[in-house]
């Protein structure tokens, strides 16, 4: 016969360890909720994505930070860009896009900071390897590591501590920050730095993210995309201090050369708002704000595809 003192342990421990599954289940069923209702709806990744699933038109642009700032999605020409994105991130996202449908005219974002040692350690971001994810997918690649941040900023501010202080229309982030607000030395020191960040690795033409770039332009040559290839401005003080850069030199050369040998053209723009009196147009040293990018859209559109759709494309919904 079972010893009182036995069972009643027992079921004392089962009692600690049922108390313990509810405790972890409520946290669990709390943090989906948290992630699912105040978290995703701010998410400008998760924004993104959505973008790449749903949308149906045949002309896109895709990019970093670069085009999420810079260039003004719209439903006939969303802007299929996130910020922290990888060459090899943009492939999968142009695979994906273009997987059920016919492309037309497409911009690709060739920057020489894309091959940056930074952005190689950055690898191709874990959410993107099935861009058909469902929430639970999402929640484990994407939001995971970030938990115990977000609950922290929940504890500090309530649900409305993720409200996203930019608006963001068809991809495009409207940034209203003001380089120019800042003094022309500090200006001048964070372009700098900058730069370093931005400085292309050594043999970068070998690296993944060169085989990435090719790819991607011969996928959209073999599907009969309009295909253009656009580096993106900079401010003064940044163009200052890269222009005398031999590598971001050798990267826009490399750029222009593979969009060469594909028969996509290429539109060097790194210098367009490179003069003093443009620093109205950035939010920092090297991303436009709500005033630079619709003019820069406009000459973008227009320089790959025409006059007449570069003006259509300025007009700011």
């Amino acid at each position: 016969m079972p010893n009182s003192c036995t069972s009643s342990f027992r079921r004392y421990l089962l009692r600690v360890l049922l108390l313990q599954a509810g405790a972890l289940g409520l946290v669990l069923a709390a943090t989906l909720a948290l992630v699912k209702y105040a978290v995703e709806p701010n998410d400008r990744v998760i924004q993104s994505l959505a973008l790449v699933q749903q949308e149906t038109a045949r002309d896109a642009a895709f990019g970093d930070s670069h085009f999420a700032w810079g260039f003004v999605g719209r439903p006939e020409f969303p802007t299929i860009a996130a910020e922290g994105e990888t060459m090899a991130d943009m492939e999968l996202r142009v695979r994906y896009y273009f997987r059920d449908k016919q492309p037309g005219r497409v911009i690709i974002q060739g920057d020489p900071h894309a091959f940056a040692s930074y952005k190689l350690e950055r690898a191709t971001h874990a959410y993107l390897n099935n861009l058909d994810n469902r929430f639970w997918q999402r929640f484990v690649d994407h939001h995971r590591p970030y938990l115990g941040k977000y609950w922290e900023r929940f504890l500090e501010g309530g649900p409305h501590a993720f409200d996203q202080r930019d608006e963001v229309r068809w991809g495009w982030i409207v940034g209203r920050e003001e380089w120019a607000s800042l003094d022309s030395t500090v200006r001048l020191g964070q372009a700098s730095a900058r730069v370093e960040h931005h400085k292309p690795a050594a043999d970068f033409e070998h690296n993944e993210f060169a085989l990435s770039f090719q790819r991607t332009l011969t996928f959209l040559r073999e599907r009969g995309a309009q295909v253009c290839v656009i580096t993106t401005p900079v401010s003064y003080e940044y163009y200052r201090i890269a222009s005398g850069n031999p590598s971001t030199l050798a990267a826009i050369r490399f750029i222009r050369q593979v969009a060469d040998e594909h028969g996509d053209r290429y539109v060097n723009f790194f210098d367009l708002y490179a003069r003093p009196e443009f620093a109205g147009y950035f939010r920092d040293m090297d991303h436009l704000n709500h005033r630079g990018a619709p003019l820069f859209t406009e000459k973008a559109i227009a320089a790959c595809f025409g006059r007449e759709a570069g003006v259509i494309a300025g007009r700011v919904p």
